[in-house]
């Protein structure tokens, strides 16, 4: 590209004499804050800047609380990105500028202040490219509105610890990013009615094969309650049942959802904590192709965790990291 330019020598050239399109070769060659940089310096190298998106590969997160934001992009020495905004306006105009330009393959919220009573989130149709999102001890309010704004394609939404989100399940459901998604998760739910009304959700939305979803709760009648609600539930559309898994008709005759209990020798029925897991399998799925590695699954919802071993009076720690292995 340099041999077929006009401008000799090359090596005597500002950066304000380069043509269009060498810098925005160089600009995608750019980190964001070096981006964010040059778009200060002058309104046409912002336009430029604002028209390259930019992909953020490992971990990025945005926290804050009261009237402060902070958004972290992680990676090695030279990558590492921090922006901590004090000013309430200005962050969350930086967040729909992120939403703009960032394809994210990750990216975590944790805001305790409600963003939604901020005009410029409130109004701006921006929307995250993102494949898998996650929200720890997070305001609801913010979680909703956040889901709301992500475009379709996302792979992954884990909504954790802290997100009470028991009275929001039916607008949550509502939401078309929860309903096409194909891995979602509820880490820890008090309620009894989550499991069949996801399961009604899929129904009506005659949700793919291979759609998954999973919760876990410390509540012990939770656990009870909600396995036998579900059953309840679905009498009529019910096709086996066993101490540990309800398999259900759907609307389609080519789908059946499989709701499974995570029972194994350290996960008991009578454990203080379980874990369910939903997914739509095809019709002609026999019993002899189920999965029985349950501590497989639990790992995507909780890596790791205290857990009483079984057949002992002491705690130890199972490190489910391991499991992503077997």
């Amino acid at each position: 590209m340099i041999k077929g330019l006009s401008i000799n020598p090359i090596y005597e050239t500002n950066w304000c004499d380069m043509p269009a399109e060498i810098k925005l070769e160089c600009i995608e060659k750019m980190e964001l804050n070096e981006r964010l940089s040059l778009r200060c310096t002058a309104k046409a190298e912002r336009s430029l800047v604002d028209s390259q998106k930019i992909k953020f590969d490992s971990w990025n997160n945005f926290y804050g609380r009261e009237e402060e934001l902070n958004f972290v992009h992680g990676g090695d020495s030279n990558k590492y990105f921090c922006n901590e905004l004090k000013d309430m306006d200005e962050a969350v105009k930086f967040v729909n500028y992120m939403k703009k330009i960032g394809v994210f393959e990750g990216l975590s919220f944790s805001l305790e202040h409600p963003l939604i009573d901020n005009e410029h989130f409130a109004g701006d149709d921006g929307l995250f490219t993102v494949k898998t999102v996650e929200f720890s001890y997070c305001n609801v309010d913010n979680m909703i509105a956040i889901l709301r704004k992500i475009r379709s394609g996302v792979e992954s939404i884990d909504i954790g610890l802290s997100c009470e989100i028991s009275d929001e399940l039916a607008e949550i459901l509502e939401i078309p990013q929860i309903q096409d998604v194909p891995y979602w998760h509820i880490y820890s739910y008090t309620g009894t009615d989550c499991l069949h009304k996801v399961a009604q959700m899929w129904i009506d939305r005659n949700s793919k094969i291979g759609s998954t979803f999973q919760t876990l709760t410390n509540y012990y009648e939770t656990i009870t309650d909600s396995f036998e609600e579900f059953s309840d539930h679905f009498a009529d559309r019910i096709v086996s049942k066993s101490e540990k898994r309800v398999r259900i008709r759907t609307n389609n005759p080519d789908c059946h959802i499989l709701l499974e209990l995570g029972v194994n020798e350290v996960v008991t029925i009578d454990f203080f904590i379980q874990f369910f897991r939903f997914m739509v399998i095809s019709a002609t799925m026999k019993e002899s192709e189920y999965d029985d590695n349950c501590k497989k699954w639990i790992c995507y919802i909780a890596p790791e965790m205290q857990v009483y071993t079984a057949g002992h009076n002491y705690t130890s720690t199972l490190n489910f990291e391991i499991f992503r292995k077997l």
